[in-house]
């Protein structure tokens, strides 16, 4: 079949690029983002933009590379954007390696050309050869089904036209049509593991053991693909019934979960992470299933996880959240009767003459005459004791929040509200002292309303309420 045929029909095939798309070009100056561009550009009507990163790994070739992109651009009349960023010094700083820094770097700038362009895909020139490496790299670091896949066609806006083209195709046409290219002598060296998967391993291989190697791994890609999508389904008709998302926190149902196939609860909790942005790379096997053996825990059990999240197992729900709600230390005074702004709440305070029914855990009533004035609100401290409404006696503070069902990870940020003898009057938003409470022999009562102003405030009480 025709190479520029065989595009297109993969294009089509895979709905990658529509008549109206606007579409960035990634372009190294390497053969196979030179190729791509003159495939989109001669065969395409597409609106193109070309983006290219200087990651001054290279010394003068990282130069020259810029000045022959440059060049190409002015060529074929394409608008060019140009970045020079020093990616070794950027993976020092944040102790980050190499390769990862430079695919930040690349999708930050991509992303901030689509926003000023109004673009709406970006194309990269992986080809076929890559994305056999890519699988045989996944493979020896031990990766699941979706590493075996490989590079995919379409990743949100990210597209791969080129995936089904063998390199030597590549450098056939490129040859054929006299079109220039870089070459990035680095690529033979041997000091990363791609490199050697693709000059060491993959040609002994293909000599000694399969020379059809190559396409015996796309076929088991192909192969999973298949599974992976409908397993990827399954877990899309039941994600909205297990989970509950949120900003900051996610409630997954512990009786459903444990309902579930090992397989489809592993994928559930990489719906959960994902939630989060977070590069799933990040999270290995064995991170996911300690998460999934918080199920069989004693409630307030509770998992560090990589990327600034922890897994709490409460009593219902497991719960995977941000480890950043902590609120700095807060104190303040009310000295009477009165409405108050301080700590990103108003708190308003007023006599009534009986208690009314309502059903905001934010509104409450109190026996005015036990109260000593003035009242203050902070956090509160372990060891301390209450008598909740509804007990007869006392109970520490800690006890009552596990008892309770307070997560772990908010409890301590919790406003209390005690009066001039340090009785605690209120859990605000959870639960009033029994000591306080209005009974028939109260004179008078007194209607604490506070209202959350802060989104900090409201992400911590979300979390439970």
């Amino acid at each position: 079949m025709n190479l520029i045929k065989k595009i297109k029909n993969f294009i089509s095939e895979n709905s990658l690029i529509n008549e109206n798309d606007r579409i960035l070009v990634g372009l190294s100056g390497g053969p196979d983002s030179i190729f791509l561009l003159y495939i989109l550009h001669n065969y395409f009507n597409n609106q193109l933009i070309i983006a290219h990163i200087n990651h001054k790994l290279r010394g003068i070739d990282s130069d020259l590379d810029e000045k022959f992109i440059r060049t190409i651009s002015q060529k074929l009349k394409i608008p060019l954007y140009v970045i020079r960023e020093d990616v070794k010094k950027l993976s020092t700083k944040n102790k980050k390696s190499i390769e990862e820094v430079g695919r930040d770097v690349r999708f930050s700038f991509f992303n901030k050309i689509l926003k000023v362009e109004n673009f709406n895909k970006i194309a990269l020139g992986h080809n076929l050869d890559d994305n056999v490496e890519t699988i045989l790299i996944n493979f020896i670091k031990g990766s699941g089904m979706k590493g075996l896949i490989g590079i995919p066609e379409k990743r949100d806006n990210i597209i791969h036209p080129i995936i089904n083209i063998k390199k030597e195709e590549i450098l056939k046409y490129l040859e054929e049509n006299k079109i220039e290219y870089r070459i990035d002598k680095t690529n033979f060296e041997t000091d990363y593991l791609r490199n050697k998967v693709r000059n060491y391993l993959l040609p002994i291989i293909e000599k000694e053991f399969n020379k059809n190697f190559k396409e015996k791994i796309l076929s088991l890609s192909n192969i999973l693909k298949v599974e992976d999508k409908f397993l990827d389904d399954l877990v899309e008709n039941i994600k909205n019934d297990i989970l509950k998302f949120e900003d900051d926190f996610v409630k997954i149902d512990l009786k459903k979960l444990q309902n579930l196939h090992l397989s489809l609860k592993r994928r559930l909790i990489r719906k959960v992470i994902d939630h989060f942005n977070k590069d799933l790379r990040e999270y290995p096997l064995d991170h996911i299933d300690k998460v999934i053996s918080l199920e069989n825990k004693k409630t307030g059990k509770e998992i560090e996880l990589p990327l600034n999240l922890i897994a709490v197992k409460d009593k219902n729900n497991l719960i995977i959240e941000r480890r950043d709600f902590e609120i700095p230390d807060f104190y303040i005074e009310i000295p009477d009767i009165g409405s108050y702004q301080e700590i990103g709440m108003k708190i308003e305070l007023s006599l009534v003459e009986k208690i009314s029914k309502v059903k905001d855990p934010f509104i409450s009533f109190f026996d005015y005459d036990k109260i000593e004035l003035p009242l203050k609100i902070r956090k509160p401290m372990f060891g301390e004791k209450f008598k909740p409404l509804g007990l007869k006696k006392e109970k520490k503070i800690q006890d009552f929040f596990v008892d309770s069902g307070i997560p772990k990870s908010v409890r301590w940020n919790l406003p209390i509200l005690l009066d001039k003898k340090d009785d605690i009057l209120w859990i605000v938003g959870v639960r009033i002292s029994d000591d306080y409470k209005v009974t028939n022999l109260t004179n008078r009562v007194i209607c604490i309303k506070i209202t959350l102003e802060d989104f900090r405030w409201i992400k911590i009480f979300k979390r439970f309420l």
